[in-house]
């Protein structure tokens, strides 16, 4: 009888553990119920007109192309080293495959 009433208190020890263990200052106030296509968060600031002009300059960057709006170069890049002519990149080939 002893053994199991330890048990018993044992579970309800770590069950109430475990329930106060949700209960962490940090996760009160958050978001529980979701709506679908809606924001639910904190309201964003609005950025400067320098954040703005350099987000844009980051995308351009990232989007790859060498150009702003394409430019003459149709937005791709060479991306082999100068100088390299057709002869070595023939070898390189070549040594690449193992054959």
């Amino acid at each position: 009888m002893k053994v199991r009433k330890f048990f018993a208190a044992a579970v309800v020890v770590c069950l109430g553990a475990t329930l106060l263990g949700g209960c962490r200052s940090e996760e009160q106030g958050r978001i529980l119920s979701y709506k679908p296509g809606v924001y639910l968060g904190k309201a964003d600031q609005d950025l400067s007109d320098e954040q703005n002009r350099a987000l844009r300059e980051r995308t351009i960057l990232q989007g790859g192309a060498n150009e702003i709006a394409g430019g003459p170069s149709g937005g791709t890049r060479d991306v082999r080293k100068p100088g390299l002519d057709s002869d070595t990149l023939k070898q390189r080939t070549q040594n690449q495959k193992g054959s």
